[in-house]
């Protein structure tokens, strides 16, 4: 039983750390705090602790690997997904601008697939929507999508269509959602 679960624990161990450093797909505190606890009962025996330094070394490298693998911010996804958890339905946008001020807001998309097209885009009139973030203006002839917030933690072409869909309506968030890359 102690060498199944050492093995189930070593493969989720492994599935996690593969999920935030291969995927950049952070994981909940949940699931490493499980993982923990298997290998905690997998590896202490019923015995004085000065008794057993091994099992007890190995448990605290195992708890230290688990604390560096959800404390790091291996990528910007991670402190993204965190900010945009704060964000609730009710909250007005200026409280959703202010959780979100560091990241780019908009899509980053351009609006049309030929020069002509986007050209004539940015010189028609239109609704100039709700106020933008200063420090990261859009683009001329950029994507937007009616009666929606959109944020984006990165340019890298990894990581550039990561988007925080927050849905507005009457200037009172009605949704909030996350669309990976």
């Amino acid at each position: 039983m102690r060498t199944i679960s050492i093995t189930l624990g070593a493969f989720a161990l492994t599935f996690l750390a593969v999920c935030e450093l291969g995927l950049a797909y952070p994981v909940a505190g949940w699931a490493y705090l499980l993982v923990a606890v298997l290998f905690a009962v997998a590896l202490v025996r019923p015995a004085p602790l000065r008794a057993q330094p091994i099992p007890l070394g190995a448990l605290t490298l195992i708890v230290a690997i688990i604390a560096t693998l959800h404390g790091v911010d291996w990528f910007t996804r991670k402190p993204f997904l965190r900010d945009l958890a704060r964000v609730q339905v009710g909250m007005s946008e200026a409280e959703v601008r202010r959780i979100m001020a560091r990241y780019v807001e908009g899509t980053g998309w351009p609006t049309a697939p030929n020069r002509a097209e986007a050209q004539a885009a940015d010189t028609a009139p239109r609704d100039p929507g709700p106020p933008r973030n200063p420090s990261h203006p859009p683009g001329p002839g950029e994507f937007q999508v009616p009666n929606t917030l959109v944020f984006r933690h990165s340019n890298e072409a990894a990581f550039n269509s990561d988007w925080a869909i927050i849905s507005i309506s009457d200037g009172k968030v009605t949704g909030v959602q996350f669309s990976p890359d």
